[in-house]
């Protein structure tokens, strides 16, 4: 298994459990793949292709005023101060 600090999106995967959800990484459908979340039995699909940015970046915060790929965001990146009202509105 991945130590936390190199596992992609650790920060978001941690919050969700904290929730009592979970997080799970399915790959295929070409370059990258799909982030199944799920919280309070609802489940959210996330797209990761590529380098692109997806819902689950923009729960980090970045110095960049608009980041146009995943390598924009710090490995070290904090949370957004909003990121459970991002995170809950995901699950729509």
């Amino acid at each position: 298994m991945a130590s936390e600090t190199s596992e992609p999106y650790y920060r978001v995967r941690n919050f969700i459990e904290d929730l009592g959800g979970s997080m799970e990484w399915k790959p295929g459908g070409g370059p990258g793949g799909v982030w199944v979340l799920t919280l309070y039995g609802k489940t959210a699909r996330i797209d990761a292709r590529s380098h692109e940015v997806n819902e689950l970046d923009r729960l980090y915060d970045t110095q960049l005023a608009n980041p146009k790929v995943w390598e924009d965001y710090s490995h070290h990146a904090t949370l957004v101060p909003d990121a459970f009202w991002k995170l809950v509105a995901l699950f729509k």
